[in-house]
């Protein structure tokens, strides 16, 4: 191998030019301007965001049931995350058995 060669800095030229011809994705504060606030069930989603921060506040065990309930409906892998994460934070000390008890009843 030639002393002159660096293959780091050939690698980091041929990483630029590819990503140089991707095509950078619209960012999120014009896909949101784009699309206007649709309504959920007849609330507007200011409206359902409140009165999940009061069920949050009142009822800290309902609401990460609710979170459950919503995540099961779509079994991919980040709705799995979301379910365990409800589970930890649902059972504290012992949430280890609660997982495993929650997907053993699944």
């Amino acid at each position: 191998m030639s002393k002159n060669k660096n293959p780091l800095k050939d690698l980091d030229l041929f990483l630029k030019q590819q990503a140089a011809s991707f095509v950078s994705p619209t960012p999120l504060s014009e896909r949101i301007a784009a699309n206007p606030a649709q309504e959920i069930n007849g609330d507007k989603p200011e409206e359902l965001i409140h009165q999940l921060i009061q069920l949050a506040q009142t009822d800290r065990e309902k609401f990460l049931d609710l979170i459950i309930r919503a995540a099961e409906n779509d079994p991919s892998p980040e709705n799995t995350m979301l379910i365990n994460t409800a589970l930890y934070l649902k059972s504290g000390a012992n949430w280890k058995e609660a997982v495993r008890q929650y997907w053993q009843n699944k």
